[in-house]
């Protein structure tokens, strides 16, 4: 009878369970292993708990999440071309620890723990092989306190107000593309691939392509921002626009406007972005740190958008930034073109082809324009004009100071997303540089090529 339980068994069921009462009270000598019999258990036990991420306490969440991000690197100057495995920089490899408090309804506390992993770094590859300046770096140390109605405020290291606001893309692409890797790709400071003399010999004492780019912590577009420590705001969100302000180290400071929405089938995100630092003319002897943007004051401007077609996954995404350095007519002792700045725009379709995840094909091209520029001493901190002499058999002197430059490109790239879990790419990406001294000599170099091959596991 499946419906109930007879008398019988209900009187075995008792009795069964009288005995395992009266074995877990009674000692039982045929069972007793001795008086350590627990103790690799519970050895094993204080093992687990040692390499288990938990909550601090029970109000305040935990979330672990990151990624890896790996690829083979195939690179050829028009002389000399190998291979390289390296962490690809444009999204370094990294582990985020994100947590979470309710304080009242309408209030939130939190805190943001991110560090950064490289192998191999890609910005520090050349002619001569991958560089093994590998290391674990801080990328996120800060707290928040968010309001329902009243906003966010951060405080310690995190991104400023600027951060990201030229790589707004709303394709899946900002992990290797060109729009936003061709910095990290060349090198900053001043590292990375060296450049050729004029009559073809490698220039290995001075002059590489990370020279002709702006320089500082945000390194690459001008205009965009970095992560630094800093006291941050972000307004709620409104109509789809979000508003935000920094202040930080000594001394940088920015704003920006953000918009993300919906409309007509389309789906749009912009931002728009002012930076001001004088960090450097607070400095009596010259020196400069990765916060400096410049030779002296510097302003930024700072925008970029993107607009894909949800039906058809046609998209364009553009970026544009001019950066004014107020300290290089110092530097040089004459008037010269203190302004750099840049454009980019990509174009594609992102759709699910197949059942697995969404594939995304895109082209796109990019220009960096230049005018005198400086460089930082690794050994002594101090800056000074860049000077392309080196690129001039038996040339020297101070007519060869750079009074401007040109770097431009395009490239080709393909992503497959797989289960919104992992994305492989092939990326092409085709670089030229013309740079001109205060004399007027010019140097062409032939075309660099990049073929980057690799994959990012997120966690």
């Amino acid at each position: 009878m499946y419906g109930g339980t007879s008398t019988h068994a209900r009187s075995i069921l008792g009795t069964a369970v009288a005995g395992l009462i009266l074995l877990g009270v009674t000692p039982v000598s045929a069972a007793d292993l001795g008086g350590n019999c627990c103790a690799d258990l519970e050895e094993r036990i204080a093992e687990l708990e040692a390499t288990t991420a938990r909550k601090g306490n029970r109000k305040v969440s935990l979330t672990v999440s990151g990624f890896v991000n790996e690829a083979v690197l195939f690179w050829d100057d028009g002389h000399r071309s190998n291979a390289y495995v390296v962490t690809n920089e444009t999204a370094q490899d990294r582990v985020r620890f994100l947590g979470s408090a309710q304080i009242t309804k309408d209030w939130t506390a939190g805190y943001l723990l991110e560090l950064g992993i490289r192998g191999a770094r890609e910005d520090r590859v050349n002619q001569f092989g991958p560089n093994a300046d590998n290391g674990v770096s801080v990328r996120h140390s800060a707290w928040y306190l968010s309001g329902k109605d009243y906003g966010k405020v951060w405080v310690g290291q995190t991104s400023d107000a600027a951060d990201g606001i030229t790589e707004i893309n709303l394709a899946n692409t900002n992990h290797f593309s060109f729009t936003n890797s061709w910095g990290n790709t060349f090198g900053d400071q001043g590292n990375g691939f060296y450049l050729y003399r004029n009559n073809g010999v490698l220039s290995t004492s001075n002059n590489r392509y990370g020279q002709f780019v702006a320089q500082g912590a945000q390194q690459a577009a001008p205009g965009e921002g970095h992560r630094f420590n800093v006291v941050k705001y972000e307004t709620p969100t409104v109509a789809g626009f979000t508003a935000s302000a920094a202040w930080g180290e000594d001394d940088i400071w920015n704003v920006a406007l953000r918009f993300a929405g919906e409309h007509s089938g389309f789906k749009l995100a912009a931002g728009i972005a002012y930076t001001h630092s004088d960090d450097v003319s607070n400095s009596p002897d010259g020196h400069v740190t990765a916060v400096n943007r410049g030779a002296g004051d510097t302003d930024e401007v700072g925008l970029s958008g993107s607009i894909l077609h949800i039906e058809t996954g046609l998209y364009a995404s553009g970026a544009y930034g001019r950066l004014h350095d107020a300290g290089l007519d110092n530097l040089y002792g004459q008037n010269v073109d203190d302004v750099t700045s840049f454009w980019t725009i990509q174009a594609g379709i992102e759709r699910k082809f197949f059942p697995i995840g969404k594939t995304t094909l895109f082209g796109e091209y990019f220009n960096l324009d230049r005018g005198a520029g400086f460089s930082t001493s690794s050994s002594t901190g101090l800056i000074s004009a860049v000077n392309i002499s080196s690129l001039f058999a038996g040339a020297s002197g101070a007519g060869y100071r750079v009074a401007s430059s040109e770097i431009r490109g395009w490239g080709l790239g393909v992503n497959q997303n797989l289960n919104e879990v992992v994305d492989v790419y092939l990326d092409y990406k085709h670089v030229e540089l013309d740079a001109t001294a205060l004399n007027g000599a010019h140097s062409t170099q032939e075309p660099i090529q990049f073929f980057t091959a690799g994959a990012q596991i997120k966690f």
